[in-house]
């Protein structure tokens, strides 16, 4: 943000961050880059947009992070023409299941099945019914705990062939065999975990430690390197774009670069690109 403040410089600087663009002042020269999740979520409310969908149940976590990227992804959706028919937000890992049947009226279906019982004064067999009036479900889980939690939680309680868009904080960015879990998630991700740049992935891998995050680093550095290289053309109009590792980058008036991932689906404990 102090970057921000320093008025009119005459060469560009690029920051690997984002900041809130009220704290830039007018005819600051202040280029941003970033992995944030907000771009993620944007991009599965068009991506489950694109895909048919219209109709949504929204799972967050609570907290302030959750509920940015819930109005980020609430405010994409509705602009395109979804509609948001249940919200449930939860505050720890013994709250998921309570949660997950309360937003898809689980309770309210076990509730009519004891008044039938309690009627016709016999046990009756009875398999809860969940809420038909959803086609996608948006995961906004905080890490790949939470999601290899909740996702098979939505099979458990009958949601199991809905689809469910989650962002990249679902997945590592390592292969673990725990992803398993994942089967079937999609999820908005980095070109670069899905294959893009063999060459340049093959090179920083000499220093890989495994780390969770260097991967997206990586692609965030490569990224780097080809907006100063070809700051002009992204300089070129609204609609001038960039091929990124990252995603596709264009650069808004704030001079913020918009990064547009792509869509990467889980199949068994493997990432692909479908």
């Amino acid at each position: 943000a102090e970057l921000g403040q320093i008025p009119e410089r005459p060469v560009p600087i690029l920051a690997l961050n984002r900041t809130d663009s009220d704290a830039l002042q007018s005819g600051s020269a202040l280029v941003q880059l970033s992995l944030a999740p907000e771009d993620d979520a944007q991009r599965i409310a068009e991506l489950a947009y694109g895909s048919g969908a219209r109709k949504a149940l929204l799972l967050r976590p609570a907290g302030e992070r959750g509920a940015r990227l819930e109005d980020v992804l609430q405010e994409r959706w509705q602009a395109l023409g979804g509609q948001t028919v249940s919200t449930a937000s939860y505050a720890s890992a013994e709250a998921y299941s309570d949660n997950i049947k309360n937003a898809l009226n689980l309770n309210a279906s076990e509730q009519r099945a004891s008044d039938i019982r309690s009627m016709l004064a016999t046990n009756i067999e009875f398999t809860p019914r969940r809420r038909q009036d959803i086609d996608v479900i948006f995961l906004l889980a905080d890490s790949p705990v939470e999601a290899r939690s909740l996702k098979p939680l939505l099979a458990f309680h009958y949601a199991g062939t809905v689809p469910v868009y989650a962002t990249s904080s679902a997945y590592s960015g390592v292969p673990d065999p725990k992803d398993r879990d994942l089967n079937g998630l999609r999820l908005a991700e980095i070109p670069w975990l899905l294959g893009s740049n063999p060459g340049l992935r093959v090179a920083f891998a000499a220093g890989d430690t495994g780390s969770v995050s260097l991967a997206r680093l990586n692609a965030l550095g490569a990224d780097a390197w080809l907006v100063q290289s070809r700051f002009a053309q992204l300089q070129a109009g609204a609609d001038a774009l960039l091929r990124g590792d990252t995603g596709l980058l264009r650069l808004d008036p704030s001079l913020r670069l918009q990064r547009e991932p792509v869509l990467a689906v889980f199949d068994g404990s493997d990432l692909a690109q479908p």
